[in-house]
């Protein structure tokens, strides 16, 4: 197996890299002012219940499920920089359109359209990534990558609350749409290596993409490893709701100076920290090793369940966010780890079907789960310090479920590799 590469070495010896991610680094800065202002553009317009955040959130996800199966074949057929910079000049557009909107209707309406375009993104995106570096560069570029992920969600979280508690939401947006662009400009400059494409019987399944999609679902089936991979981040998004806890949890508990948009921006920004922090640690501890990286998919989910038991009795805003903090340095681990292991396994030509199928069953998860919690919440069955507590309970089921896979299937071997199907 190749000796890994450390990050330094990745970003001198790796021009496309580099550009790729800071393609990512400059977008990810924008969506997190995108998603405080339009929580603030919600409340401007007399939306204050958490099923009115809950709807964002689930806006934000569930348009990715009727997208995925169409972006997984996009993504296998056509040039993937072409659609990462596609979807970006899209975003832009969708995202200017949000300053204009009249009413909740509308900006619940473009929520969704740009969800769908994210859809079309991140499968790319993910799939691209194995073409453009080495194999023992895999674990170093989603290890940073998540990194910058987290990074972007403490600077941009923690900088986009100011901006819009004090310039307001319209410039909050504005600026994501300038991200949208420079990352688009930034994208133009990845050169990507030109891939075979097999021959395909030309009908109507093959047009329709009918075809492509029932190959990528054969495939799964046929592979439970890689299938049961694809579905680690589901099972962390079975407490999906995290994202509208932590959001009410800063307007309603963790208030700070006044300001509810600043208490939801440090437990943002806490969160951040923990999944930049996350990847680093468990990249020491797998020593680059697949069967130790699975092994830590399940201690991840451990971390996650136990912190977030704790945070109902967090007694003021300091102690949460280093709660939340450790909680996401097992998600982080989770979330890297899994697709590390999927990139090793899974064929170049059917990549981008497996990454929109996990992309698709991990937004299911997410929004099953803010949907339900939030209408706890809203109709007072529950209170949200106690949703944080129970969503750590829930964690347990799929940390039992993957120490059941790994008795069935083993943990990982560094030769291990699917056949070409498909």
């Amino acid at each position: 197996m190749p000796t890994a590469v450390d990050i330094p070495t990745l970003f001198r010896r790796n021009r496309d890299f580099r550009y790729l991610f800071s393609a990512r680094l400059v977008s990810l800065f924008g969506d997190w002012f995108n998603t405080l202002a339009v929580l603030a553009l919600l409340r401007s317009l007399g939306h204050t219940g958490a099923a009115d955040f809950g709807w964002v959130v689930i806006l934000k996800t569930l348009p990715t499920l009727v997208a995925s199966p169409v972006a997984g074949v996009v993504a296998d057929r056509l040039p993937r920089r072409q659609i990462l910079v596609a979807a970006d000049a899209v975003r832009a557009a969708i995202v200017l359109a949000m300053l204009f909107s009249p009413n909740v209707e509308v900006l619940y309406l473009l929520v969704a359209l740009q969800s769908m375009a994210s859809a079309f993104f991140e499968p790319a995106r993910t799939a691209l990534l194995p073409d453009i570096v080495r194999p023992e560069e895999l674990t170093a570029a989603n290890a940073i990558g998540a990194a910058a992920w987290s990074t972007m969600l403490a600077l941009g979280a923690g900088i986009g609350g100011l901006v819009t508690a004090y310039l307001g939401w319209s410039v909050a947006l504005g600026l994501d749409v300038v991200t949208y662009l420079v990352s688009a400009m930034l994208l133009f400059q990845v050169t990507v290596p030109a891939r075979d494409r097999p021959q395909r019987p030309t009908d109507w399944r093959t047009w329709t993409g009918l075809r492509d999609i029932q190959a990528g679902f054969a495939f799964l089936r046929d592979h439970p490893r890689v299938a049961s991979l694809a579905l680690v981040k589901t099972g962390w998004q079975l407490s999906g709701a995290l994202t509208l806890v932590l959001t009410l949890l800063g307007e309603r508990v963790f208030v700070v100076a006044g300001e509810a948009m600043l208490g939801v921006a440090v437990l943002y920004t806490a969160r951040g920290i923990g999944t930049g922090v996350g990847p680093f640690i468990a990249r020491w501890l797998s020593r680059e090793n697949p069967a130790r990286m699975e092994q830590l998919i399940a201690a991840g989910f451990v971390c996650g369940a136990l912190f977030y038991l704790f945070l109902p009795i967090a007694p003021n805003i300091v102690v949460a966010a280093l709660l939340v903090l450790l909680a996401h340095i097992g998600g982080a681990t989770i979330w890297v780890f899994s697709t590390v292991r999927l990139q090793q396994i899974t064929p170049e030509h059917v990549r981008g079907r497996v990454f929109a199928t996990e992309n698709a069953s991990f937004m299911v998860a997410m929004t099953a789960s803010t949907f339900v919690w939030g209408e706890l919440i809203d109709l007072e069955i529950i209170g949200v310090q106690t949703i944080a507590g129970a969503l750590g309970l829930v964690l347990l089921l799929p940390a039992a479920l993957w120490m059941l896979r790994g008795r069935w299937l083993g943990w990982g071997t560094p030769g291990e590799a699917p056949s070409h199907t498909g």
